[in-house]
């Protein structure tokens, strides 16, 4: 049999992918307009055509030649996207104009809407496994037999016709809201990042941790933390993130004395962190502002305080950890000299142009671009990190290919969000778990958290979170709970589930390169990420702890949930200011939840608890007089 060396496609590949890039800038950085059907139409096809170039169907071809008839069907599959995007051109006329389900869908419409639905779902597993291409089948075969179902699920059947329809020609299914995000503001931010990697000013965030952490007990471990925060937030994918900082902090976990499942744990948590940290939450802060209307900077605003108890809190088990099995500092040959790290400080300029152009009142996108561009103008400072037009040109197609699962899961997130609206099963799964939980509001964000993470295994985290947001957010918002806290719980518990058992992928990856036990570390990673769990109920509950309300209640709430945090992390690790005994860490938990959850009386009781385990274990701490007979 004749075999193929696909290698061979990378320079077609590459041309191809600074092509995207060049016409998002162009189309979506406001230089010239285009109509939105259009727009995503184009963007979607190109991203077709660079994954059956660049990703063959099998991964134990990403190594070595295959078969040629594999490769002659993916270029047929790449002139089947082409002649879609030249479709939507010739067509767009009446795709602006049509009456939906009342014209007719054409044999064309049926053909090219056909091979969109089957090219996405075959894009979503090239680029992000079978999970949500699972998810995606299941919701299609609903669509087409949920008429064959007891009434309290099914509805009244929904042709073929009307089903490519939504999907292809209408602006609810693939070509959606979330393809709309995934096409322009998730572009630029990918951009930021690329260009950001390209230019080597990304390695300031390593250096600085390595710097920040050098005499603190168990060095590495807090490296982790702070690497992977501002590295995650723009990666999109926790795994990606794992593996992107892992690969080096894992190792010196172990190095200094941390066991194999912890060390992977703290990286598949702190990686997992960095999709909840704004500004950006690995791109969910630009469709949950989509999807609910509200607006950017209050849901960035809203997510701070809860993103950061998480890393405080990761931050205190890692150090109590190292307490408990007096493990040591960064080796020194690893720690970089404070005087070149400090001289690259500006190196953070563009985020901080980011972050100020944000809160001036600049669109999304446009802040974006004015950081991509400071990226740029920043790196001609330096000899090493100058980026000439070869430089520019490859961030430009690394864009392009970090943009690949991102706009093939948006894509297919698509086929859901339009099977939820057609079908109505959104209004019946509301019915379904509100009549499930009566008019108790913790048995209904009882059943959503346990549905989030079912929802959200394996998946993503933007298609993750506008699954869960399109089915259970609505149940929280009918039940009185504000629309913000609302989207906020069910995102939290979709993004956690990369590290709940049983499918951690996050944590499988961490144990991959701790090379420990998957599932142990899956378990460790739940206990490090505890404060994540109990969060999204806290606030619900007591608004304060997303800043909504009087900046007297938010200040209190805070400085109450940062105690709390030290609380519940000393329960965990059993530790506080020396070892804990049994009956202490009860207490301290106790102590701990009650102080999250704000109130004056719940707060006094919380520091009450705290504080005594404090005087007792500090009277343990110091040294007896000599003769004294031990307790």
């Amino acid at each position: 049999m004749w075999y193929v060396d696909r290698s061979r496609l990378k320079p077609l590949a590459y041309a191809i992918g600074v092509g995207l890039t060049l016409f998002q800038i162009l189309f979506t950085g406001g230089f010239f307009v285009i109509d939105t059907p259009l727009l995503r139409g184009i963007h979607l096809s190109i991203v077709m055509v660079l994954v059956f170039l660049l990703i063959p169907v099998s991964a134990r071809y990403r190594k070595q030649p295959e078969p040629w008839y594999l490769l002659a069907l993916d270029l047929v599959c790449c002139a089947v996207a082409v002649a879609t995007a030249f479709y939507f051109m010739l067509e767009l006329d009446n795709l602006l104009e049509r009456i939906r389900y009342v014209d007719e869908v054409t044999g064309a419409d049926l053909f090219f809407g056909t091979a969109t639905i089957l090219l996405v779902l075959e894009i979503t597993r090239r680029t992000s496994g079978l999970p949500l291409v699972i998810v995606c089948s299941v919701f299609l075969l609903y669509a087409l037999f949920g008429q064959y179902l007891p009434a309290s699920i099914g509805h009244n059947g929904i042709s073929y016709d009307r089903l490519v329809e939504m999907q292809f020609l209408l602006q609810d299914g693939i070509y959606g809201s979330c393809l709309a995000v995934g096409a322009t503001m998730i572009f630029a931010f990918i951009m930021f990042g690329a260009f950001l990697e390209r230019s080597n000013m990304s390695s300031l965030f390593m250096d600085l941790a390595c710097l920040l952490t050098r005499k603190s007990r168990g060095g590495p471990a807090k490296v982790a933390i702070f690497a992977s925060a501002l590295f995650g937030t723009i990666s999109g994918s926790s795994p990606a993130n794992v593996y992107s900082t892992g690969i080096f902090t894992i190792p010196l976990m172990k190095k200094v004395g941390y066991r194999p499942a912890f060390a992977g744990a703290v990286e598949a948590v702190a990686s997992t962190g960095g999709q909840i940290m704004p500004p950006v939450m690995g791109a969910a802060a630009f469709i949950m502002a989509d999807l609910t209307g509200l607006g950017y900077l209050p849901i960035a605003t809203a997510a701070v305080l809860p993103a950061l108890l998480y890393y405080l809190a990761l931050l205190t088990m890692i150090h109590f950890e190292a307490l408990k099995n007096n493990l040591g500092c960064m080796p020194p040959e690893l720690v970089p000299d404070a005087r070149a790290v400090m001289s690259r400080l500006y190196y953070l300029g563009p985020i901080c142009i980011l972050i100020l152009a944000l809160w001036m009142g600049r669109s999304v996108i446009g802040s974006a671009f004015i950081a991509t561009l400071s990226i740029f103008i920043l790196s001609l400072f330096r000899r090493d990190t100058r980026m000439g037009p070869r430089a520019v040109l490859d961030a430009m197609n690394i864009s392009a290919r970090n943009a690949l699962m991102i706009s093939s899961c948006c894509a297919a997130a698509g086929i859901i969000v339009g099977v939820i609206s057609i079908t109505g099963i959104g209004f019946k799964f509301i019915s379904l778990i509100t009549e499930l939980a009566g008019n108790s509001l913790f048995l209904l964000m009882l059943f959503l958290a346990v549905t989030c993470i079912i929802l959200g295994m394996g998946v993503p985290t933007a298609p993750a979170y506008v699954i869960v947001a399109t089915l259970g957010a609505p149940a929280l918002i009918k039940a009185g709970v504000p629309m913000i806290s609302a989207h906020l719980f069910v995102f939290y518990y979709a993004i956690l589930s990369v590290i709940t058992p049983p499918v951690c992928v996050t944590a499988f990856a961490g144990a991959s390169i701790a090379e420990s036990d998957p599932m142990r570390t899956g378990f460790v990673s739940v206990k490090l990420a505890i404060v994540a769990f109990i969060i999204p109920f806290m606030f619900v509950y007591q608004p304060a702890l997303l800043w909504q309300g009087g900046m007297a209640e938010a200040a209190v709430a805070t400085i109450t949930a940062i105690i709390g945090v030290i609380g519940i992390g000393g329960a965990m690790q059993g530790w506080l200011l020396t070892a804990c005994r049994q009956w202490e860490r009860p207490v301290l938990l106790i102590g701990g939840l009650t102080l999250i959850y704000p109130g004056t009386m719940t707060d006094l009781m919380g520091l009450a608890l705290l504080a005594v385990i404090a005087l007792l274990q500090l009277a343990r701490r110091r040294p007896r007089p000599a003769g004294a007979r031990p307790r």
